[in-house]
């Protein structure tokens, strides 16, 4: 009898134990989900608000003045590097007010070859035991100031990239406003020439325009994407490249620890060839995320006491970079709430309890937000419907993120800088 009782008095409270468990694991991850979406839909309202205030466009001075380099480091692109010339002599720039070089790192084909034959100097650098953007670009200048070359600021466009003929229109004014780095609009070339290559088309609407529109407008740092970059020859007086993972959010990081914010030019725009497949992205990939954690680590404590303390850049810029540097991965963000919102919507219809309908309202309010973020996002920089097609095929394209990015974290010490491989390099389109 005694038995009997002792068991029908654990029941209850074994159930009970496993009641407060289910709301855990399913209300902290509602919860999470909802800031996350908070933060992002804090994002889109204020981009759509700066794109009222006319910040989408900039006002060009009469006359441009600043002289440029555009600098083109390229390894191999015989294939893509003839179409990357042809747009920047393109450009609607004095003539005698800019130059382009390319550097061939560690060619082994015509890269040189093609690169002469549109008119452009072309430096063989030969150095295989230090490849890599971040050392061939400082090489380059370096050559460039021996000699005596004279520019008041550098712009970096990949060797697979075409630009909107305003670029350097659009740097020159943002520069004569008192920017001393500026970030161009990076968007991909070619969005509707495979699932893969809409979806990331998509992501960086996002990335490379929505939020940075946002976040300048509040006074924050637009950010560094590595290609379509403008520094003025004094701020690389102070500072040079680095071969990081992630070269473009280190320097990025490191201006802003100084108190240089990067100005957003979204109206001047640099298209890059991406992979056609999944597994051409995948080096490109695991390069960003491993790097994204070893930026976490070594300046989000420094952000976090600036954002408290206060510093030359102000308090929201530090914040606002610490919390983009700590957000998950958008994918990461999206499966969580897609499981937060299954988990509630279960638990409502099994136990309707006022806490299960919170933590469902909390899940679908955060799915909400989190999809009017990317629909704004596409919609900001005139998406052709073929990118919103591709949202069909975000299940497959999330898990395959999920997974690599997990691998990354738990094995990432093995990744290097490597050139991503280009579509015919990989098999896909070309």
């Amino acid at each position: 009898m005694r038995a009997s009782s002792r068991r029908a008095t654990r029941l209850p409270t074994a159930l009970v134990t496993a009641g407060r468990v289910g709301r855990t694991a399913i209300g902290v991850p509602s919860a999470a989900a909802v800031a996350v979406g908070a933060y992002l839909g804090a994002n889109t309202v204020v981009a759509w608000a700066a794109r009222g205030r006319g910040r989408h466009r900039t006002s060009l001075p009469a006359a441009p003045r600043h002289r440029f380099v555009v600098l083109v480091p390229a390894h191999d692109e015989e294939r893509l590097i003839a179409s990357t010339m042809k747009s920047l002599t393109s450009i609607d720039y004095p003539a005698d007010l800019v130059r382009v070089h390319v550097v061939c790192d560690n060619c082994t084909d015509a890269t040189a070859t093609i690169v002469r034959e549109h008119g452009v100097e072309a430096h063989e650098r030969t150095a295989p035991d230090a490849p890599g953007k971040g050392p061939a670009l400082g090489w380059l200048l370096d050559r460039l100031r021996a000699r005596g070359d004279a520019f008041d600021a550098v712009v970096i466009v990949d060797a697979d990239t075409t630009v909107s003929a305003n670029l350097l229109r659009v740097a020159d004014a943002h520069l004569a406003a008192g920017a001393e780095v500026v970030q161009a609009y990076y968007a991909v070339r070619d969005p509707a020439a495979t699932a893969t290559t809409a979806f990331r088309a998509a992501g960086l609407a996002c990335r490379h325009y929505l939020r940075p529109l946002a976040r300048t407008w509040l006074g924050g740092s637009a950010g560094l994407f590595g290609n379509g970059m403008v520094f003025s020859a004094a701020t690389l007086e102070r500072l040079s490249f680095s071969n990081h993972l992630v070269e473009d959010i280190e320097f990025q990081l490191t201006l802003l620890m100084d108190g240089v914010k990067v100005a957003f030019a979204p109206d001047a725009v640099v298209e890059a060839e991406m992979p056609t497949t999944l597994e051409g992205a995948a080096t490109q990939q695991q390069r960003w995320e491993r790097g994204r954690v070893e930026m976490v680590r070594r300046f989000v404590p420094g952000l976090a006491r600036r954002a408290v303390t206060g510093g030359p850049a102000g308090r929201y810029a530090y914040a606002e970079a610490a919390v983009d540097q700590l957000l998950p991965p958008f994918s990461l963000v999206v499966l969580g709430t897609v499981g937060a919102l299954g988990l509630a919507t279960v638990r409502v219809v099994l136990v309707p309890t006022p806490a299960a309908r919170r933590a469902f309202v909390l899940a679908l309010a955060a799915a909400a937000l989190q999809a009017g973020y990317v629909l704004s996002g596409l919609k900001l920089v005139g998406a052709p419907p073929s990118v919103y097609r591709a949202l069909a095929g975000a299940p497959r394209q999330l898990t395959w993120k999920a997974r690599l990015w997990l691998r990354v974290v738990r094995g990432g010490e093995g990744v290097s800088w490597t050139r991503t491989a280009r579509n015919d390099d990989q098999g896909g389109a070309a």
